[in-house]
């Protein structure tokens, strides 16, 4: 005898009196909740199923890059190391894990595998060419930017270094003209205060003064002027700062710059000072 039937009835008879009914209303009531839920399971399915297919090269992709990743993780901890290198600090502004990737060579010895390699990967440099293509820079500044890094990759420190400290100066000198914080008349360039007023006795010759005007305008990359003044290429020496290192190396008195990693620093520089001006409208 079940739990919940009559003592006076026998099975049958309760089956075909009590519980048969019951169990045909309560079916009824549940009816339509059940047809909702195989709408939903069958909606649930076919979303997947359409998931499925328009994303199966990504999943198949991460599919493989898990199996494959043990054999790149050796090389991803030696490059990612310079990240943590003071004097490349400011690779962590620009370089991506997919630039990183790319330039994993797996004939090479994983503890060989540096930040250098990055920074002199085709997949790297033609970011910083096409995301300098996409502004509204001038144009002409390109091909230099190109030579440089073609001198880097030649291993013709002395030609890209020179250059680069260049068209560092050279893009934050643009865009602050474009963006009024500056006016270049003839050979002056005078600066522009907040009001507008344009100072023309002053004359911002150089890197210093015009990063130092810059900070004035109290803009979102007054921290950031700050930082190409003042960051030490060599870490803790003061003496090594982006305008007095391109005053001694053009002035004469540094013979010693040409070096892959002075080239490198300058790069990410500038690849950092062109992602940094979008800020002004650029």
């Amino acid at each position: 005898m079940l739990s919940n039937q009559p003592e006076d009835k026998d099975f049958l008879t309760w089956w075909k009196e009590d519980f048969g009914p019951a169990l045909m209303e309560t079916r009824k009531v549940i009816e339509p909740h059940i047809q909702q839920w195989r709408q939903i399971e069958l909606a649930v399915n076919n979303a997947l199923n359409e998931f499925l297919k328009e994303h199966r090269e990504s999943i198949e992709l991460w599919s493989l890059f898990a199996k494959i990743y043990p054999q790149l993780e050796p090389y991803i901890d030696s490059i990612s190391s310079g990240l943590n290198d003071p004097d490349f600090e400011i690779a962590n502004d620009v370089i991506e894990l997919a630039h990183i990737f790319a330039a994993i060579d797996l004939q090479k010895d994983p503890s060989a595998a540096s930040i250098l390699d990055v920074i002199s990967s085709e997949a790297f440099q033609n970011s910083l060419v096409d995301f300098y293509s996409s502004m509204s820079l001038d144009a002409d500044r390109l091909p230099l930017i190109k030579e440089a890094l073609d001198l880097h990759n030649s291993e013709k420190y002395a030609g890209s270094i020179c250059l680069l400290y260049g068209q560092i100066e050279g893009v934050l000198t643009e865009s602050f003209e474009k963006a009024n914080y500056i006016i270049i008349n003839q050979n002056k360039i005078n600066p522009v205060k907040n009001d507008g007023s344009v100072n023309n006795e002053s004359n911002l010759t150089g890197l210093v003064p015009k990063l130092k005007h810059a900070i004035t305008r109290q803009d979102k990359l007054q921290s950031y002027y700050s930082k190409i003044k003042t960051y030490e290429l060599v870490a803790g020496d003061p003496e090594e700062t982006i305008p007095k290192t391109r005053n001694k190396i053009l002035h004469g008195s540094d013979l010693e710059f040409n070096t892959e990693k002075r080239s490198a620093q300058l790069i990410l520089w500038l690849y950092s000072t062109i992602l940094q001006v979008r800020v002004l409208g650029i």
